[in-house]
């Protein structure tokens, strides 16, 4: 079930796991994700965050569990030293 309007959750991208599949973009009925060439791989980014209603439909659908969905102004996770947000171009 969606969370209302202006959720909490908002989905991280983690660019070490995302492979550029795109199965995320297929999955936001909003249109709110899409790939992103960074030089040469493709990556999901997250565009319009304030209008993600949080459903997790784009963390269900990553066969690589590169999304997690975390609370708005939640510091990022380190992995490695390297945060999990999106890549740097």
């Amino acid at each position: 079930m969606a969370e209302p309007r202006g959720s909490e959750r908002r989905p991280e991208i983690d660019p070490q796991r995302c492979t550029g599949c795109g199965r995320c973009v297929a999955a936001c009925d909003l249109h709110l994700l899409s790939l992103e060439p960074v030089r040469w791989q493709k990556f999901a980014l997250l565009h319009d965050p304030d209008r993600c209603t949080g459903c997790s439909d784009c963390a269900v659908s990553c066969p690589f569990h590169a999304i997690t969905l975390r609370r708005r102004g939640a510091a990022p996770v380190l992995d490695g030293g390297a945060a999990r947000t999106s890549p740097s171009p």
